[in-house]
């Protein structure tokens, strides 16, 4: 019996302990007929680099997900390549900027306007800075309930399962991405890389390091803005180029998790997320502020993150972990290889943060930091998150997301045993409704999902019934022989 795996043709053994001639010859026909069907119509996506192909799953949405439709195209080019640079928006030298927004691929702003149309993006006005909106509104209302100040969503992973430590990393990929790439390899370990496009664009060898290491990969936007100052235009242009930049680089995969850039988020930005691009926010329970390490006035110190360290890992398991880390700076990464070690004797099941999302919902605490764990329906999406009683409670201590701006929350201390920017301007409000914008030229990006290649769920299928059809037409052919 003939069957088809991972695009290439295995035969069971026969029941017979003997297999005559005849039949032998009837394979060998089927085979040689089925070859140039099995991949008939099917375009070819070629990274130069084999491993691309086997690179896991965990992290990307299903291939029968509707989100590819935003990002399909006929044929992928090999990264690096000409063709694959005039698919992302052009380097700026100057810095990174949002990329220009009426340059945005159709099916972008299709899928934005439809979301819109249907009541799913809220009208939260633009804040004036992390956490700060206009007239004094509430940030932790429910109406806004900014992730800067704490408040979490239904929807939003930050914890993990009990006795678990979820490995992820900021930022990247940067100069020291190699040397904690090498580390996380000696040790065996997997992590989940929250990648920004345009640090992508300006250090592609060790993009190509992380491509090539089998690692998760998740959303960091493309420029790492305070999203909540943004238009909507302007996020979907940091969400969708971000995604985009990974797609073409890892034969058609679409991520399923994303981050707020110093976790500046709120019920608007959430939306855009999940209903223009089918993503989930994931931010953390704990923070090292890492990033500011190598600042001229940093927010921390390696002894500080020591003493964290030991506190956290040394403390209560439930819920597990989720240290925010940065592969930023050789401080930062040598912060998280001095921690290591007691990460393993201290007894937690250490795993990358994509893997140990609840795929049934978001984990988050009922009652306090040490409370039951509950599971959240993705689905329902409510923007309410838990009470502010239920909030001051709950944040763990330096919860409060950090980043290019202060969070203000000094983290939690405990005693030592391990050795050891402002970016686009607002053009379009939050709260506009529909938004017209000139089409990406071909091959710069997507085109509206009408056009353009079938996604990769429905390649499968066709491909199925291709192979399904030929082998039945083949077995004919043989049994006229």
């Amino acid at each position: 019996m003939m069957y088809q795996e991972r695009g290439a043709l295995f035969f069971s053994p026969s029941p017979s302990p003997s297999v005559s001639l005849l039949t032998a010859k009837m394979l060998a026909t089927v085979a040689l007929l089925l070859l140039p069907l099995a991949h008939a119509h099917i375009p070819t996506h070629n990274h130069g680099h084999s491993s691309r192909h086997a690179l896991p799953d965990h992290w990307a949405q299903p291939r029968d997900h509707a989100v590819h439709s935003l990002f399909a195209r006929a044929d992928i080019p090999a990264v690096g390549t000409d063709a694959w640079t005039a698919a992302l928006p052009p380097f700026t030298p100057d810095g990174s900027h949002t990329p220009d927004t009426t340059k945005l691929p159709q099916a972008w702003v299709d899928a934005y306007n439809a979301a819109k149309s249907a009541g799913k993006i809220p009208n939260v006005p633009l804040s004036t800075a992390a956490g700060v909106y206009p007239n004094n509104a509430d940030p932790m209302s429910a109406d806004i309930c900014s992730s800067y100040i704490g408040c979490r969503a239904p929807e939003d992973h930050f914890n993990v399962p009990d006795g678990t430590l979820a490995l992820n990393f900021d930022d990247g990929p940067t100069d020291v991405t190699g040397e904690l790439l090498d580390f996380l390899k000696t040790n065996n370990e997997i992590a989940t890389h929250f990648v920004i496009g345009y640090s992508i664009q300006q250090n592609m060898s060790a993009w190509q390091m992380l491509l090539d290491s089998g690692h998760d990969l998740a959303c960091h936007t493309w420029s790492h803005p305070q999203l909540t100052m943004l238009s909507d235009m302007d996020i979907v242009s940091e969400l969708g180029w971000s995604m985009n930049v990974i797609y073409l680089s890892t034969n058609g995969r679409v991520p399923r998790f994303w981050r707020p850039p110093t976790g500046d988020a709120d019920n608007r930005v959430r939306a855009i997320a999940k209903y223009v691009f089918g993503m989930e926010m994931m931010v953390w329970n704990q923070d090292t502020e890492d990033w500011s390490l190598t600042d001229a006035t940093p927010l921390t110190t390696q002894d500080k993150i020591t003493q964290q360290m030991n506190q956290w890992l040394n403390g209560p398991k439930s819920p597990g972990l989720m240290i925010l880390e940065h592969e930023l700076s050789e401080l930062s990464v040598g912060s998280f290889k001095a921690a290591y070690p007691l990460m393993k004797s201290a007894g937690w099941n250490i795993g990358s943060a994509a893997r140990l999302t609840n795929t049934q919902g978001a984990y988050r605490n009922a009652d306090g930091p040490s409370g039951d764990v509950k599971a959240a329906n993705l689905n329902d999406f409510a923007g309410t998150g838990p009470s502010a009683a239920a909030q001051a409670s709950a944040a763990p201590s330096g919860s409060a997301p950090s980043g290019s701006t202060p969070s203000g929350s000094a983290p939690a201390s405990g005693p030592a045993s391990v050795s050891g920017s402002s970016k686009s301007t607002a053009s379009v409000s939050g709260g506009s409704d529909s938004v017209k914008t000139t089409p990406s030229p071909a091959g710069s990006g997507s085109s509206s999902a009408e056009s353009g290649s079938p996604t990769s769920g429905a390649l499968s299928l066709r491909t199925s019934s291709l192979l399904l059809a030929a082998g039945v037409g083949a077995v004919g052919v043989v049994a006229l022989l």
